[in-house]
């Protein structure tokens, strides 16, 4: 399944990006749903989806989201997934998605057709929206509904490490602080990082207080 869509303009790059999803979410406090089916971690879609807030997770509307079928079994896509089930969200898997990715909202849509991510235009033509609005129906009556799995709560030296990792503790020092070998230590860190679908120790411990584990 392939789209074409008029555009109001393009996006410059993932700044814009960020600063007009948020926008379109915090406008509509209805239904939103989104595919992504692009190849680069580091486009800003899944980055908006983990960080939109209370504006996102806390709204009187759905939030759908729709990976290609296997996505789940790349652990950091698997971990972005599992978080937002636990906000709320719906989770569905397809065979069928375009090459691309879209976030829709009632305020507008922004929109790539491109696999490889980026090149994302804006759409806030009515007439597009709803067309846009019934593609994105389509995709989620044809894909199959990932069941949430209970989260699974760090021990209590995980949340030790945590809180370390918090304090900004090295390796070493967490490891002598545990009784732990430093290489240890740096495993369960990868360990948890992936849990938590951060890229950086910081982040780890931001996204820990975040989901009330410290």
């Amino acid at each position: 399944m392939s789209i074409a869509t008029p555009q109001d303009r393009r996006l410059t790059g993932p700044a814009e990006f960020t600063c007009t999803a948020r926008e379109f979410i915090e406008a509509a406090d209805g239904d939103l749903i989104c595919y992504w089916n692009c190849l680069p971690r580091e486009d800003p879609l899944p980055a908006v989806l983990r960080d939109g807030g209370t504006p996102l997770w806390d709204r009187a509307g759905r939030v759908r989201i729709i990976y290609p079928t296997g996505a789940l079994d790349v652990p950091r896509v698997a971990a972005d997934a599992a978080w937002q089930q636990q906000r709320g969200a719906q989770v569905g898997l397809s065979s069928g998605l375009p090459p691309g990715a879209m976030l829709l909202t009632a305020a507008g849509a922004i929109v790539t057709t491109r696999p490889e991510g980026s090149d994302y235009a804006v759409i806030r033509d009515p007439a597009v929206l709803r067309a846009l609005d019934a593609l994105a129906e389509l995709l989620w009556q044809r894909s199959d509904i990932v069941r949430a799995e209970p989260e699974r709560l760090p021990t209590e030296a995980e949340r030790q490490l945590l809180r370390m990792l918090v304090e900004g503790l090295t390796d070493q020092a967490v490891a002598r602080r545990l009784g732990m070998s430093d290489r240890t230590v740096r495993r369960v860190v990868a360990q948890l990082m992936e849990r938590l679908s951060a890229v950086s120790r910081f982040e780890a411990g931001v996204r820990a207080v975040e989901r009330g584990w410290i």
